[in-house]
């Protein structure tokens, strides 16, 4: 029989590793001295041990690992491939938010509205409205149109109220939008189908704004940023 250190060698595993994984069950020594401690394995356990160095250099988790005897090394490796599909999601979108943050700067945390219910009667036509006015998309399974990147400044919820989700008692909304310019905005807004109810104009206390209907009767105020 191989000495553990002899095994490590011929399989690629640490010793701590081999240490581990006798531990945990999943490779156990052929023979260890009772007296000693020593672990002991047989040549025939070096090629389940080099699997499982591969499996453990594709960072397949030990639990993984385990299935390989019952399910077979391909099942093993498909459900490895879609976990490191979605860390690799996951980490692509970290790394934009990093990008955005090193080009904007870091939020600043204020206390303000983030989330507002409005009216649609006619779903399909709100949800073409304010993807072609404002580029928000619309997430049916919270009935809300985002806008902006959560955690950000800019992230706002417009909710759309519904009987068995989002109970609203009220009626239309009236809510102002911050857009980075007013007069374009007013006519992209108009051009969606929006009803105008008041242009653009200068007011000594306010930025410069206007009013829109959307399809649902909310009235929103547009502010230039």
């Amino acid at each position: 029989m191989l000495s553990i250190g002899s095994f490590s060698l011929v399989t690629g595993l640490s010793i701590t590793a081999l240490r581990h994984y006798d531990d945990v069950g999943l490779l156990k020594p052929a023979y260890v001295d009772p007296d000693t401690g020593y672990r002991r394995y047989r040549p025939d356990q070096v090629d389940e041990a080099r699997l499982y160095a591969t499996l453990r250099r594709l960072q397949v988790p030990v639990d993984a690992m385990r299935a390989v005897r019952e399910r077979g090394v391909g099942a093993v490796l498909a459900e490895h491939r879609e976990r490191l599909r979605a860390g690799a999601e996951a980490l692509a979108e970290l790394i934009d938010t990093v990008d955005r943050y090193m080009e904007q700067g870091l939020p600043v945390k204020t206390r303000r509205i983030s989330q507002v219910t409005i009216v649609a009667d006619d779903l399909p036509a709100s949800i073409a409205f304010y993807r072609d006015a404002f580029d928000a998309a619309y997430h049916e399974e919270i009935s809300s149109f985002q806008f902006g990147t959560y955690p950000d400044d800019d992230f706002f919820l417009l909710t759309v109220a519904n009987p068995a989700s989002h109970p609203w008692a009220g009626g239309p909304a009236k809510f102002g939008l911050g857009v980075d310019d007013i007069d374009a905005a007013h006519a992209r807004a108009l051009a969606a189908g929006a009803v105008e109810i008041g242009a653009p104009v200068d007011r000594p206390w306010k930025p410069r704004s206007s009013t829109v209907q959307d399809p649902g009767g909310n009235h929103i105020d547009l502010y230039q940023a």
